[in-house]
């Protein structure tokens, strides 16, 4: 007979696209004692289905491996009511300290202007980085492509710390992976201007997401104040 399952849900910061939800989907059914898995894009939430055998402690750990920030939203059995939000703010700490030592914390949430969060700043130094290189690339031309090389590395660094976080985590096949293997072999037939170029559009596409996620549940919040 099967074991009766239990409902647990956890907040997910960081999580702005489809890919992302499917990652942290794929990761968590592979767990041992999980029946099934709902990921929220919009509310930002992760709900497990388990039996009681699960490790609770470990998906967060697993989940946060991949560069997300996860605290419980359900109350933990037994304990009182005030040890639960306490424990449960100390927990939050807790994940945004880990995630502020994954790649920058590029996959924070961004509580302010984009230009702010870490994500905005990356984007815009790879930015810069590559502007500076073609200026390099057009003065000194024996340069080339090392100022290119230099710039790309600058926006590829958190992308495949990402890439191999999945695939150390059990998936191997994420767009992280895929752009980190595109812009090395640019590199190495000698397109390293296209490769620096490439990652410039990806992050810029990594923060356009993240903006619009962040106004849609800002809406879908002041929405369900009104009702």
């Amino acid at each position: 007979m099967a074991a009766i399952g239990q409902e647990t849900k956890f907040r997910v910061e960081g999580m702005d696209c489809a890919s992302c939800a499917s990652k942290i989907d794929t990761l968590v059914r592979r767990m041992p004692g999980v029946q099934d898995v709902n990921v929220s894009i919009s509310a930002g939430t992760l709900t497990v289905l388990h039996t009681s055998e699960s490790n609770l402690d470990v998906i967060e750990r697993k989940v946060t491996g991949l560069g997300y920030a996860v605290a419980s939203l359900t109350a933990k059995s037994g304990a009182p009511a005030s040890d639960q939000l306490a424990d449960h703010d100390h927990r939050t700490h807790s994940h945004d300290k880990k995630l502020a030592g994954l790649h920058g914390n590029d996959d924070a949430p961004m509580s302010g202007p984009w230009w702010n969060s870490a994500k905005g700043r990356l984007t815009i130094a790879s930015g810069v980085a590559l502007a500076v290189a073609f200026a390099v690339h057009y003065m000194w031309p024996a340069t080339d492509p090392w100022a290119f090389i230099a710039a790309m590395l600058l926006g590829l660094v958190s992308i495949a710390r990402r890439a191999v976080m999945a695939a150390v985590a059990g998936i191997p096949f994420t767009i992280e992976m895929l752009m980190t293997v595109a812009a090395v072999g640019a590199v190495i037939i000698g397109a390293g201007e296209e490769a620096a170029t490439v990652v410039l559009l990806f992050l810029i596409g990594e923060l356009l997401e993240g903006v619009a996620a962040g106004k849609a549940r800002s809406s879908i919040q002041a929405l369900t104040t009104l009702v």
